[in-house]
């Protein structure tokens, strides 16, 4: 299983709120911050999926897998670009939309949504580092991003909701 050093957590955490900062403005940029703050402790750690097999399942891997789906929307759009295609949607959207993709997998208001799998079983032959917290309310990811959005008064834009 890949480790982050806590220096590596760190400055990823950083490089993500400078891109929010770098991206967003105004009442946005507020309320993204005040989401951001909230679960800062959480996102830092939080792993992007709970399977070794599956990408980023390690400590920090949230932040890690964030960074590199921001990072390859803008690449891709910008062979799009290169290519002629018609853009009809901003780098704001891009990046909004690659953000928030997966935020459902931070949990909801209370709860991590990945927690230690404590079946060494589990651990060993399937491959389970992470499972899903049962004091989580069912949702999809999907749905519960949405959620965590609409909680902090987010709006969203429709290309960002397609994206």
């Amino acid at each position: 299983m890949k480790e982050l050093t806590p220096e590596q957590i760190h400055k990823n955490w950083e490089q993500l709120r400078n891109l929010i900062t770098n991206t967003f403005e105004g009442e946005r940029l507020e309320k993204l911050n005040t989401m951001y703050d909230y679960f800062e402790d959480r996102m830092c750690l939080a792993p992007a999926s709970g399977k070794e097999h599956f990408h980023n399942a390690h400590i920090g891997g949230y932040v890690e897998h964030v960074l590199h789906v921001v990072d390859c929307a803008l690449k891709i759009t910008n062979l799009w670009s290169s290519e002629n295609a018609k853009i009809n949607f901003t780098t704001e959207e891009v990046i909004f939309a690659a953000m928030h993709h997966d935020l459902g997998k931070v949990g909801d208001l209370e709860n991590d949504y990945y927690i230690p799998q404590d079946n060494e079983w589990r651990r060993k032959n399937m491959g389970e580092i992470f499972k899903h917290n049962e004091k989580c309310e069912y949702m999809s990811v999907t749905d519960r991003a949405f959620f965590l959005l609409q909680h902090y008064n987010i709006p969203i834009s429709k290309k960002e909701f397609i994206g």
